[in-house]
């Protein structure tokens, strides 16, 4: 005799397909925060890459004599690694000081990012 205890014996199809569904959204998920999270990580080595290409133009600069160092503005096109960049440099000259800003500019995605660092250089 049939009783209801020997009729659920496997799963279902509708069991089966619930499961799939479930796994397969727990692994598109974790597929687009893998790819969002390496996409991360690139942005942010552009950034210390730009930061520490700026902050050694600002040592170069510091590192010349105060009444050699020149007023304006200065751009070089630079390729560090993975990044391909633009280094400006604007100096002014404040009268008992001169100003200086270094920005790298660069380009990931068609979306425009850059790193901006200022110093004061007083004559010794």
């Amino acid at each position: 005799m049939l009783t209801a205890g020997n009729l659920k014996k496997g799963m279902t199809l509708i069991e089966v397909m619930f499961a799939l569904l479930i796994f397969l959204i727990v692994i598109l998920g974790n597929s687009y925060l893998t790819a969002y999270g390496k996409g991360q990580i690139s942005l942010r080595e552009n950034y210390r890459s730009a930061l520490q290409l700026a902050c050694q133009k600002l040592e170069q600069i510091k590192a010349d004599d105060y009444y050699n160092i020149e007023e304006g503005e200065f751009s070089e096109e630079l390729s560090v690694g993975n990044l391909n960049c633009t280094l400006s440099t604007l100096t002014l000259d404040c009268g008992s000081y001169k100003n200086v800003r270094t920005v790298v500019c660069w380009t990931k995605g068609g979306t425009p990012y850059n790193v901006s660092l200022v110093t004061l250089i007083v004559p010794e």
